[in-house]
């Protein structure tokens, strides 16, 4: 089964189940996957888990600033809906797979580029790393 379509029948769990939270974040996410889709064309599961991605970093750059304002309900519904959203994700890299990816890269590269590394790296991880995290590991090794 496709994500779109998984994420259709959890939306009609969620509201089976009254779980007014998930079922927020599911129909938020489902209309992100169908503007993206007006402006782009179909997405497949790998244009999905972009979005997804995409939702996640705007849902920790906003946690971030409620933890800074010292509003910890708001923090608190942010992790909520992360919970949801990480669950349509593929299984994210240890740090020690995420390192040998990286170790791979450096070796593959010519030249010390960190913007090619993170670029292969990226590549190579297919959506199961975070970019921040790929940056961080490239510039420790290169450093």
């Amino acid at each position: 089964m496709d994500i779109k379509s998984q994420l259709t029948e959890d939306m009609k769990q969620a509201m089976r189940d009254k779980d007014t939270d998930k079922l927020g974040t599911i129909r938020f996410l489902l209309s992100e996957i169908k503007n993206v889709e007006i402006d782009e064309g179909v997405q497949d599961d790998a244009g999905v888990q972009k979005i997804i991605s995409r939702q996640i970093k705007q849902i920790r750059d906003a946690r971030s600033d409620f933890e800074r304002a010292g509003r910890t309900d708001l923090v608190e519904q942010e992790d909520a809906k992360l919970a949801v959203l990480e669950a349509y994700l593929p299984a994210q890299l240890s740090d020690n797979e995420l390192e040998a990816l990286v170790d791979e890269a450096i070796a593959e590269s010519a030249d010390k580029n960190m913007g090619k590394i993170i670029g292969a790296v990226m590549q190579k991880a297919a959506g199961q790393a975070d970019g921040g995290r790929v940056a961080a590991a490239v510039r420790n090794k290169l450093q």
